[in-house]
């Protein structure tokens, strides 16, 4: 049965746009502020790296149980109920006073993130006047806009508040009725299922599974970025002497605005041009970004960082515009939160393994490891591209 919009979708497209912008606003903000957590609580890279991790494992967790939640019981009502979970998640990180709640707030948090990604995704997609590819662009933009924003907002609320573990996280919890009003004033863009079970995991067609895979390899590439970034970016711009709140959620900033600011200008590139240009983007900006740490340049630094965040977003767009063009309509929440599942696990996985990895050996090591990684990536992206894409565009 083909989704109905009910009425025209402006609100419900506002609203959607906007809770993707904060959800993703919400889950960069504790980048900049982890060297913080690290002095107050005496809190090695290996702590951080977990408190880091339980935000994707929690993602990775809904998704699997709850991903295809909006295909059973609509669109509007899920992001609802994700915003309210978003709520409950920056009040438990406001007032984190201990560890473990700082890695439950992380883990409440990725709940609201699995939530909000599948149905938002499915919804821009269905409810955008201009058709699925263009409704793609609009959640890409909107989960990288957000991202750029967060660490940029911390950083700086965090060196002009007395209070830079409370301030940043109710500062955007403010702007969650937004989102809640929005919402609530739209008409819903996918019919309920009757008698729909709650707790359904997911299935992937195996008629998609080889196109999937070159998606799935891509946004690989876009969470090495997001994951040694949003986990030791503080790490990556020490090497170059930026040191303060500010400077740290400076340059993670400027990956992430790079990862938004790159889509809208390359909006027409196929996705398998997309998804190898990127790639390439990426392995040469780490490669830049290993020698900015090893010679302490801060304008390599820069630029190799841009290069990475350009990289990913081209990869995130090209991905994520493929994962969309290759779902049955009656299944697309269900496929992207798929898509979403390898994309948080490559999160989780990257960031728990960077900090042992920079403890042990150096951040020079874990930047020269993604550069590698990216390059073999965009290897298998070429192939899949040319066997399973023929039909793509």
């Amino acid at each position: 049965m083909a989704p109905r919009i009910l009425r025209p979708p402006w609100p419900l497209l506002l609203g959607t746009s906007s809770l993707l912008a904060i959800v993703m606003v919400a889950s960069f903000t504790p980048t900049p502020l982890y060297p913080l957590y690290q002095e107050m609580w005496g809190l090695s890279d290996g702590y951080i790296g977990v408190a880091f991790t339980a935000y994707p494992a929690s993602v990775v967790f809904t998704l699997i149980f709850l991903g295809g939640l909006s295909d059973r019981f609509g669109r509007r009502d899920t992001l609802i109920i994700s915003t309210c979970v978003l709520g409950v998640a920056l009040v438990i990180l406001a007032f984190a006073t201990v560890y473990p709640l700082l890695v439950l707030g992380r883990f409440v948090q990725g709940i609201a993130v699995a939530m909000a990604a599948g149905a938002g995704a499915a919804t821009l997609m269905e409810s955008h006047p201009e058709g699925v590819s263009r409704g793609a662009l609009l959640n890409t933009l909107s989960v990288a806009g957000g991202s750029a924003v967060g660490p940029l907002l911390a950083g700086f609320l965090a060196g002009s508040t007395p209070i830079p573990l409370i301030a940043p996280y109710l500062i955007i919890l403010l702007f969650l009725p937004v989102p809640l009003i929005l919402l609530a004033r739209s008409a819903d863009v996918f019919p309920k299922t009757r008698d729909a079970r709650l707790v359904r995991p997911i299935r992937l067609p195996r008629s998609i599974w080889a196109a999937f895979s070159v998606a799935g390899a891509t946004v690989l590439g876009t969470n090495l970025c997001m994951g040694i970034y949003g986990s030791f970016g503080s790490n990556i711009a020490g090497a170059v002497g930026w040191n303060s709140e500010v400077q740290r959620g400076l340059l993670v900033s400027l990956v992430l605005f790079m990862v938004a600011a790159v889509q809208p200008f390359n909006r027409n590139l196929e996705p398998k041009v997309a998804m190898f240009v990127g790639l390439g983007s990426c392995a040469v900006g780490w490669a830049l970004v290993t020698l900015a740490a090893v010679l302490a340049v801060v304008p390599v630094m820069v630029i190799g960082s841009m290069l990475v965040g350009a990289g990913a977003g081209l990869c995130l767009m090209g991905s994520a515009a493929l994962v969309g063009e290759i779902s049955p309509i009656d299944r697309r929440a269900e496929i992207y939160s798929s898509y979403l599942i390898v994309a948080f696990m490559a999160l989780g996985i990257t960031a728990l393994i960077s900090g042992p990895l920079i403890g042990l050996v150096s951040n020079t090591a874990v930047v020269m490891a993604a550069s590698v990684a990216s390059t073999v990536l965009m290897a298998y992206v070429i192939y899949g591209s040319r066997r399973w894409l023929s039909n793509v565009h």
